[in-house]
């Protein structure tokens, strides 16, 4: 699993630095259970808040639990919240020292499984033929040009051939982009390969693009199309950061709390079902965390990281901003790391950023063993 985040520190934008709360101490107690009516199972959902159930409600030992969240709480690892959930109720989660519930954490790159998801959402409603479709069809910029054999597969797995963009990929979020357009920015480049040979590569220009084709599609702003179609339907609250030409950024930042970005998590654990309503469709889950064939990263899929020997799938976001899901355990993790938020906007631009802080000596095997070695059925 280290070779995951050797792969993805690699690729994905550079976070603009800053400071944060120190970690809680080791010894940290578990919050205290609340009673529920039924024994949590693969059917619970939270409602408006989370049920809070003692691990043994759901065949895991506290023991395991307190192991995973002291790893995360290492002074070093820079952690502001874990919540760790299974039978969809939580059994675990802590906050670092003037962090809570209520906190703020960003998804940097997580944002890009959410834009798939939406991908797979308008699919479902007719506003998107196919996938296998040239993206021009909905990238004026596009037409008729030496683009016309990219696919929105193409974009979704990484593989559109296309070079960097003049200032270089992660300066997408760094500059804004083309006075302040980054989906300007990510349209205006090059093709250096031919589309979705063997030639993944990761680009945060290339996820941008999924925000002109969701706005083309749907005939609405990404934002909006979001929360009315995904957001609202699960019950999160989420502020999708856009550039200054009112375009959301699909390749990352949404802002929620720990809790929310887990309710994201339980729905993809759950096929994309929430609560008896299909909110993704269940074929649209299976396709975008399978890793296509004839790609030279077999770690990648649909916007979605996937770790087929350890039994889960994943979407990461810099610094360690992830949500884990074993589909097969019924087991949501979520780790953000200590967050700051500058300026007063969500319109990305000189003055209002994101700023979060790197774990150190993090490793997705050794934090996720505790969890997983804890279940005991």
């Amino acid at each position: 699993m280290k070779m995951f985040c050797t792969l993805l520190f690699t690729f994905i934008l550079s976070s603009c630095g800053g400071s944060g709360s120190p970690s809680v101490p080791d010894n940290t107690p578990l919050p205290s259970p609340v009673p529920v009516d039924n024994v949590p199972d693969s059917n619970t959902f939270p409602g408006s808040s989370w049920e809070t159930s003692d691990p043994s409600d759901v065949d895991m030992t506290q023991a395991g639990i307190l192991e995973a969240l002291n790893y995360a709480f290492e002074s070093s690892r820079n952690t502001q919240g874990v919540v760790i959930i299974r039978h969809g109720v939580i059994v675990g989660e802590r906050y670092a020292n003037g962090k809570s519930k209520d906190s703020l954490a960003t998804s940097w790159s997580t944002g890009k499984s959410f834009a798939s998801a939406l991908v797979g959402i308008a699919k479902e409603q007719g506003f998107i033929d196919s996938i296998d479709l040239p993206a021009e069809n909905y990238l004026a910029d596009w037409a008729n040009s030496d683009k016309s054999e990219i696919t929105i597969r193409a974009i979704l797995e990484m593989r559109t051939g296309l070079a960097p963009a003049s200032r270089g990929d992660s300066n997408i979020y760094t500059f804004g982009g083309t006075n302040g357009d980054q989906l300007a920015y990510a349209l205006n480049r090059s093709p250096r390969t031919t589309p979705r040979t063997d030639n993944w590569a990761y680009q945060n220009t290339d996820s941008m693009l999924l925000a002109g084709i969701l706005e083309e599609s749907t005939g609405q702003n990404v934002r909006d199309y979001a929360d009315i179609q995904l957001f609202s339907k699960i019950g999160m609250t989420a502020d999708w950061w856009t550039d200054e030409a009112g375009h959301a950024m699909t390749y990352c930042c949404i802002d929620a709390t720990t809790r929310d970005f887990a309710r994201f998590g339980l729905l993809f654990a759950r096929n994309g079902r929430w609560d008896g309503e299909q909110v993704v469709p269940a074929d649209w889950v299976a396709e975008s965390i399978t890793v296509p064939s004839g790609t030279s990263n077999q770690y990648y899929a649909l916007q979605w990281w996937v770790s087929p020997s350890g039994g889960y799938f994943y979407s990461a976001g810099l610094h360690t901003n992830n949500i884990y899901i074993f589909p097969d355990l019924d087991l949501v993790v979520v780790r953000n790391s200590l967050y700051s938020k500058i300026g007063d906007s969500s319109i990305r631009s000189g003055s209002n950023y994101h700023s979060t802080l790197e774990p150190g000596d993090w490793n997705n095997t050794e934090f996720l063993s505790y969890i997983t070695n804890a279940i005991t059925n």
